[in-house]
């Protein structure tokens, strides 16, 4: 559902752009060259202003406090107004894939800033939107001139001014500003509807004016639960907005609202092996928060510390004795909020993915996926459902950690340090832009899009710093020119290194068979032999200006192996793909690195492998759990063919994995070891 309304409000932009913009005019100077520097907001916003801009004018540098924003990533935005609080003084500006308050921008509330873009509406809302109104494209500039400001003052309303009709010219005064609701005198707000209304919204209205109701949105720049019919609420406050139905106030977070209600439990996942980060929908007592006797947890383990994170969240040190993998559930109660110092009187539970995981651990193939009766399907066992052909709808709550290997905004590869097979996942659309070579802890769900395994619905990607990524691997083309599934896992199948970086050394261009034209957003290389063939493809155009290789061309392709109903190589950059001429790989210069199992099965394994040149090499044997059990050869050899045996006699029988590294490039394969 992500993915779907991300796509969606680009294309809607885009369109919009399209269809007006011939009209556009630049400011400043604007018509004439008469408003050479004075714009506002209010020029924007109120058709009474002059200018009042159209759309999709230019607007060269319009003023603004940040006063919040919306860090979901089906589409990132944050909302500024100036200083007076005046009318016409607020605005939505929209950056769709790029989140401006994560690095490497850091835009926070308070700071003043000045923004370039174009006018747009979206359902009704005027927003400030980039140059091409694309979502992929960080063309919506932002000046940072201060920080640390005072916000400008909330404007305070009743029920009816700040009605949920669309037809409301106060709503429209203030929409994009930051305002308030009060109880007043013996009149009380209360929660009248929260069925119908979508996500974290429900309606309020004042007992003394029940027809005028107040929408409230708890779910766009905040996760804030709908609290239940009748109660009652001391004020709310946030920043309007309007959508096709009408107007709403959106709060920013739980401090937006009093409710005389406990707090929420909103999320909980881990952060270490030992340790668990819970999550509450507004900021908490530290007293009730950090008291470990208000945790719990289903595997009967303990909760040995607790400390606050912020003001709405609590670190758990725990001790489970739990695996990697299961599901484990913390259940909280008696905590407390720290503006009404109402405690939860019921636990509320949430449950996750036990550890931190690899890559590896989620792209392990789910054994009963393998064995379904219907065919077999490589599929993770982390996924929330079945999903070879269609969305998942992801699995349990989880966090993963790895090395940035690949960028193809919104989609992002990451892959475990160690490399090998199954080591590479793809993160779609996290909270923040993640950089090539930075490690990051990554806080979703597993689901399986159109037969690619993904970590999606990311509320959470921490930067860790710069860590080793792996290599490029070197399997051979045939693995990857087709895909399949492998029931027994004995065979070297694509699925091993979907989502990890690889290397095709000399990759002929030509016209993959069936196919009367190149592909136009993308080519095809074959072998030297000619004999297997691969898709590169232009992913998100990060090829561009893209103009494929002449064909006959021999390249050296280095990308990500990526799924989209067949598998694919995706380049980087052009820096990706490098030409080779005409008739490189043929004789003197063909690659004749080669690595196998002489014999599967076995008791006592043979490798062989081959060497075009002096090399440093390393031969490793790992276990299905990704430790090392064996080295069977460190250091230099010189060209030639080579033949090590590894006995295993203190190893039981079962899956192995053997790796190869040659000056830096890795080669890897399997075997089943016998008894």
């Amino acid at each position: 559902m992500t993915k779907m309304l991300t796509r969606m409000l680009g294309v809607a932009a885009l369109l919009a752009c399209t269809a007006s913009s011939a009209l556009a005019v630049q400011y400043p100077p604007g018509p004439g060259g008469l408003y050479p520097d004075t714009l506002t907001i209010e020029n924007l916003q109120n058709s009474a202003a002059v200018p009042f801009l159209a759309v999709p004018d230019t607007v060269r540098g319009i003023g603004g406090i940040i006063t919040g924003f919306d860090n979901k990533s089906s589409g990132y935005a944050l909302y500024m107004q100036t200083s007076t609080g005046a009318p016409f003084s607020g605005i939505d500006v929209f950056f769709g894939a790029y989140n401006k308050s994560a690095a490497p921008y850091n835009l926070a509330i308070g700071d003043s800033i000045v923004v370039y873009g174009k006018k747009q509406e979206f359902q009704g809302e005027t927003e400030i939107e980039g140059y091409d109104a694309s979502q992929g494209t960080d063309d919506c500039i932002v000046r940072l001139v201060s920080s640390g400001n005072p916000l400008p003052p909330f404007f305070v309303g009743t029920t009816t001014q700040l009605r949920e009709t669309p037809t409301n010219t106060t709503g429209e005064q203030y929409e994009g500003m930051l305002v308030r609701i009060n109880q007043s005198g013996a009149n009380t707000l209360k929660v009248a509807r929260t069925v119908g209304l979508g996500t974290n919204a429900f309606i309020l209205v004042d007992s003394a004016a029940p027809s005028d109701s107040v929408f409230i949105d708890g779910n766009t720049l905040a996760t804030f639960p709908a609290p239940a019919l009748g109660t009652a609420i001391t004020y709310v406050q946030g920043i309007v907005n309007q959508r096709t139905r009408g107007y709403r106030i959106q709060l920013r977070d739980g401090g937006d609202i009093d409710a005389a209600t406990p707090p929420n439990v909103t999320d909980a996942y881990p952060i270490l092996d030992t340790e668990i980060r819970v999550v509450f929908d507004r900021p908490v007592s530290s007293a009730t928060a950090t008291d470990i006797n208000n945790y719990s947890l289903a595997s009967f383990g303990s909760v040995d510390a607790a400390v606050m994170d912020g003001t709405n969240a609590a670190v758990l040190t725990v001790t489970n004795g739990l695996p990697h993998g299961v599901n484990e559930t913390v259940t909280v109660n008696n905590v407390a909020g720290a503006v009404n110092n109402i405690a939860m009187t019921s636990g509320q539970s949430r449950t996750f993915i036990n550890g931190v995981l690899s890559c590896g651990e989620i792209q392990a193939a789910n054994p009963d996926s393998l064995a379904r009766v219907a065919g077999c399907v490589d599929m993770s066992r982390f996924a929330g459902s079945y999903g070879q052909t269609s969305q998942g709808q992801g699995g349990t709550r989880a966090s993963m950690i790895g090395v940035m290997t690949g960028k193809y905004t919104p989609s992002n590869y990451l892959a475990d340090e160690g490399g090998g097979q199954r080591s590479g996942l793809q993160v779609y659309a996290p909270p923040a832009p993640m950089l090539i070579g930075h490690k990051y802890l990554v806080v979703g769900a597993v689901q399986e899009f159109y037969g690619e395994t993904e970590f999606n619905f990311v509320t959470e990607a921490r930067d860790l710093g710069l860590a080793s990524a792996p290599a490029p691997m070197l399997p051979l083309l045939s693995i990857y020119d087709h895909g399949g599934c492998d029931a027994t896992g004995l065979e070297e199948v694509a699925e091993d290194y979907e989502a990890t970086l690889l290397r095709v050394n000399y990759g002929k261009v030509i016209l993959a068979e069936g196919l009367v034209t190149p592909p136009t957003n993308g080519f095809h290389i074959s072998n030297i032999a000619g004999t297997d063939t691969i898709f590169v493809s232009n992913f998100n155009s990060v090829l561009n200006p893209f103009v494929a290789p002449p064909m006959g061309t021999t390249v050296q392709v280095t990308g990500i192996l990526g799924f989209n109903t067949s598998f694919r190589i995706m380049p980087r950059s052009w820096a990706d793909v490098v030409d080779l001429g005409v008739g490189a790989g043929v004789g003197a210069n063909s690659p004749q690195v080669h690595f196998s199992v002489v014999q599967n099965p076995s008791a006592r394994p043979r490798l062989a492998f081959g060497l075009p040149v002096a090399s440093d090499v390393e031969l490793g044997v790992y276990d299905v759990t990704g430790r090392k059990v064996a080295t069977l050869q460190k250091g230099h050899l010189p060209a030639g063919e080579y033949s090590r045996a590894w006995d295993g006699s203190k190893a039981g029988p079962g899956v192995y994995f053997y790796r190869l590294t040659v000056n830096g490039q890795t080669y890897s394969t399997r075997s089943i070891k016998l008894q």
